[in-house]
């Protein structure tokens, strides 16, 4: 019998698995996927940003940063970690929005500039062609990460202290009995001291199965890629009007997102698929945001499911004292998610003391209005 079995191979579970194994615990990881970091991990933009307005999340990331900086240096990959800065760009009516962040930013010691239109075209010429009102705010030190590369270097590394992984394995169902939890699925059950379901949109699902109920709704998000011209150098972008936000991807592409659905969808049978409006959006608006837009074309685009919660902050804690969860990303679970794995895993195993304000009986499994989770406004 395991200490404790991790249902989930993103972000947050294999972060969740690797901080058990630490603790000397008998861990097992399952992944419907053929690979960890193969879902909704995957079809993130992988932005890391210091543009956080929750104290609580500002913590969660510098500590990603280490987790994330460390698993780079292992690898070895340049393209893991990019050091890439990014400049988020307000029109007149949001411009106190970005004058606001900037004071909070200096107080807190992170590096950041205003910048005027004129001013941002001479620093980055690409950016020349966004509109003259623009007020932009840019941060040196925001990073662009490989959510997929993350997950299978810490689970390599937690492999060599003793994590077994199991892939392509579906969980069917989840039984709590007297002092073991006990999980459904191919081949034989799997018994365990307890649970942790890191299994992001799914999560809701998988521990109905159980008899529990949470204050989670799946909605949808979107990505592309997109064919550049070689010659092109700026930053990630991030404009509030139209919440696009750009990455490059090398010399002959970047990504462009948002693409966001904000009703439920359902995590078996959504369109894994980019929106035709989705891509005359991008079509529309990314040629006003960079000059590499201008020629650029949609080579591919997806879509991922992503889970909100009623006051868009994580539910992470207990069901029962023998299952764990740890979901409710709200879109922007990856430039947070090493260090919520790790508070989720340390927690299942008892080791890190609950957190009663992400408990995730503290509301009611209700309907909800979903709100986009990563804004500038607190």
């Amino acid at each position: 019998m395991y200490d404790l079995v991790v249902i989930g191979g993103g972000v947050w579970g294999v972060s969740a698995a690797r901080a058990a194994v630490e603790e000397n615990a008998s861990v097992i990881l399952l992944e419907n996927r053929d690979g960890v970091g193969s879902e909704a991990s995957a079809k993130a933009g992988g932005i890391v940003t210091d543009l956080l307005w929750h104290p609580e999340d500002q913590a969660w990331v510098e500590e990603s940063r280490k987790l994330y900086e460390a698993a780079s240096e292992r690898s070895r990959d340049v393209t893991m970690l990019q050091r890439l800065g990014m400049v988020t760009l307000a029109d007149p009516s949001r411009h106190h929005l970005l004058e606001a962040r900037a004071k909070v930013l200096e107080a807190r010691g992170i590096p950041a500039r205003l910048f005027s239109q004129a001013d941002l075209a001479r620093q980055f010429p690409d950016l020349s062609v966004t509109p003259a009102d623009i007020l932009a705010l840019w941060l040196p030190n925001d990073w662009h990460v490989n959510p997929t590369q993350y997950c299978q270097v810490a689970a390599d590394a937690a492999r060599e202290q003793g994590l077994e992984v199991r892939t392509g394995h579906r969980v069917s169902a989840l039984r709590i009995e007297d002092a073991r939890v006990v999980v459904e699925g191919p081949g034989e059950d799997i018994v365990a001291r307890r649970a942790l379901v890191a299994a992001g949109a799914w999560t809701r699902r998988l521990v109905a199965t159980a008899g529990y109920d949470l204050p989670l709704r799946p909605y949808r998000v979107q990505l592309a890629s997109l064919a550049i011209e070689p010659g092109h150098h700026f930053p990630m972008v991030w404009d509030l009007a139209t919440d696009i936000y750009i990455v490059p991807d090398g010399p002959r592409a970047m990504l462009a997102g948002d693409g966001t659905r904000l009703w439920e969808h359902d995590p078996d049978t959504y369109d894994q698929n980019g929106d035709p409006d989705f891509h005359d959006g991008l079509a529309e608006h990314v040629p006003t945001l960079v000059a590499a837009g201008e020629s650029a074309h949609i080579v591919n685009s997806w879509a991922g499911a992503v889970g909100a919660t009623p006051d868009r902050r994580p539910l992470v804690g207990f069901l029962d004292e023998r299952l764990a969860v740890a979901c409710g990303d709200n879109g922007f679970g990856v430039m947070r998610g090493p260090a919520i794995g790790r508070l989720s895993g340390l927690t299942a195993l008892g080791v890190a003391g609950v957190r009663p304000h992400l408990d995730p009986k503290r509301l009611p499994p209700d309907d909800f209005e979903i709100r986009p989770g990563f804004t500038l406004e607190d």
